[in-house]
């Protein structure tokens, strides 16, 4: 069984697709950052991998890019699994409070 909780984001990898995406789209760098209402520098340093977008921003490029969340982010190590499978299915226990993550 994979442990959900020990995995690790590449943020190389992750920076990489969003800039895959971005150019696929046809969208500046300048025109990503207006739609965010962020920087260009800020732009820059998810497609370095220097820092990750915040989970805000990861729901605005998915939907520009029409693209799940998951498939966005990109962890050190390939899997069959997407990189958040365990949505609606934490906790195992029956009376614990259910979580769910949108």
């Amino acid at each position: 069984m994979t442990n959900y909780f020990s995995i690790r984001l590449d943020t190389k990898a992750t920076g990489a697709k969003i800039k895959q995406l971005r150019t696929e789209n046809h969208i500046k760098v300048s025109e990503l950052a207006e739609m965010l209402s962020s920087s260009e520098n800020a732009i820059f340093k998810w497609q370095r991998g220097d820092s990750v977008p915040t989970i805000d921003n990861l729901i605005v490029l998915s939907v520009i890019f029409n693209t799940p969340i998951d498939e966005i982010i990109q962890r050190e190590e390939e899997a069959l699994e997407p990189l958040l499978p365990f949505c609606g299915k934490i906790p195992e226990d029956e009376n614990a409070p259910m979580v769910v993550i949108l």
